[in-house]
C-alpha cells in the first residue's frame, strides 16, 4: 500500500542561485525602486547593479541603503569594477553557480 509511503523532498528541483540573478542599470534613486530590488534581495535573487548612469550622489544613496540590507541579511558585496557591484545574501556561493556566471560573463 503506497498510502503513507514518504515523499522524497531531494527530488524537488532547485532553482540556481544564477538563475534568479537581477541585472539592473540604475537610471533612478528613488525610494520604492530601491525599496523593490531590497526586497528582491531579501527573498534570495542576488542584484548585479551598475551605478554608470547616476550621479556619485545618488550612487552613495543606493549604495549605502542595499549595504546596509546586505549587513543585515548577512550577505556579501563584490565589487565587479568601479561602478558595478555584486550583491548578494549569505546564500550566494552556496551552489557555485554565480562564481560560474561570473566567470563566464565577466572575462
Amino acid at each position: 500500500m503506497g498510502l503513507f509511503r514518504k515523499k522524497n523532498k531531494n527530488k524537488e528541483s532547485q532553482v540556481l542561485t544564477s538563475e534568479k540573478l537581477i541585472l539592473e542599470q540604475l537610471k533612478r534613486d528613488d525610494d520604492q525602486f530601491i525599496t523593490s530590488l531590497a526586497r528582491k534581495l531579501i527573498e534570495g535573487s542576488p542584484l548585479i547593479l551598475n551605478f554608470d548612469q547616476l550621479h556619485v550622489d545618488s550612487a552613495n544613496k543606493v549604495i549605502s541603503f542595499i549595504s546596509g540590507v546586505v549587513f543585515a541579511i548577512e550577505g556579501h558585496i563584490v565589487e565587479i569594477n568601479e561602478t558595478t557591484y555584486l550583491f548578494g545574501d549569505k546564500n550566494l556561493y552556496t551552489d557555485n553557480s554565480i562564481e560560474t556566471w561570473l566567470k563566464e560573463n565577466l572575462n
